[in-house]
């Protein structure tokens, strides 16, 4: 399956949102024409990551129902029967959630809050409690969804793993905070290596967008991938600092053959309660 990964440098500006949107519609389009069925935009695909208040917070978030990103993104997915991942500060009556969009030609078809917050999202946004996959009928593929920090957690990954995913599609904001290096030579950077990790272990294809530049001293590593099931890369990582997208074609068969060998598989060999079995406990001489 071709998918399409949208790097973006977006203005942090509240009051170019509009601008930024069709800064991202466009590469949407591109990407569409050049034969991709899935594009992934970056975290919070229009607006900056790092508000300055709540009340900022408040003024960028939307009602999923009446997101002009969201509405953008259907009609967009509509005219090229396709599928889009974007961004969002959702917001319900309960408050506020950074949302990931899974969008078709007949509108939302899944959404995920992001689990695991990040920095200031630990001050204003309310946490979602569940992992979330969609199967694409049109395309037979199962699309699991992550947010950037969820992929600090091994365990985000295998509950995709254990729904039947085939891919998992992550809009991210990789930033330089902690960071002992930004870029290897190579041009990859530390989550690059992680998701390589997680796309070898689990037999997954991963399709992973970031955004470049810079906001309050914090700098935007890019190195947007994507990588097959086998962990080998299908494309990137892309620079760290310029604004660009790129196509890629992933084997979604391989995602689905879990067998390593003759005699092993990576579903039938997962153990789930090690602490029963005499692993993690000490042992005394």
């Amino acid at each position: 399956m071709r998918v399409g990964i949208v790097q973006l440098r977006i203005d942090a500006d509240a009051n170019r949102t509009a601008d930024n949107r069709e800064q991202s519609g466009a590469e949407i389009r591109t990407l569409f024409e050049r034969g991709a069925k899935l594009v992934v935009l970056p975290e919070l695909t229009n607006i900056g990551y790092f508000p300055s208040s709540r009340d900022m917070v408040e003024a960028l978030s939307e009602d999923l129902d009446h997101s002009e990103s969201v509405q953008q993104w259907q009609t967009i997915a509509y005219q090229y029967q396709g599928y889009i991942v974007g961004g969002i500060l959702e917001r319900d009556a309960r408050g506020i959630y950074n949302t990931a969009v899974l969008v078709g030609s007949s509108g939302v078809v899944a959404k995920y809050r992001k689990i695991h917050l990040f920095n200031w999202e630990t001050q204003w946004l309310i946490p979602g409690t569940l992992s979330v996959t969609a199967y694409l009928k049109d395309l037979d593929v199962t699309v699991g969804l992550l947010i950037c920090y969820d992929l600090r957690f091994p365990e985000a990954v295998q509950r995709l793993a254990d729904e039947g995913a085939d891919v998992v599609a992550v809009p991210t904001t990789w930033t330089s905070m902690g960071k002992p290096i930004l870029w290897e030579d190579s041009g990859y950077c530390l989550q690059n290596h992680l998701v390589i990790a997680h796309a070898y272990c689990n037999r997954l294809a991963f399709v992973c967008a970031d955004r470049v530049g810079h906001e309050y001293g914090v700098t935007y590593l890019g190195a947007s991938i994507a990588v097959q099931p086998s962990g080998m890369v299908a494309a990137g990582p892309l620079g760290g600092t310029m604004a660009q997208s790129q196509v890629a074609e992933i084997d979604i068969e391989e995602a689905r053959a879990k067998s390593v060998g003759q005699y092993n598989d990576l579903v039938r060999d997962r153990r789930e309660n090690l602490g029963h079995i005499g692993y993690g406990q000490r042992q005394f001489l």
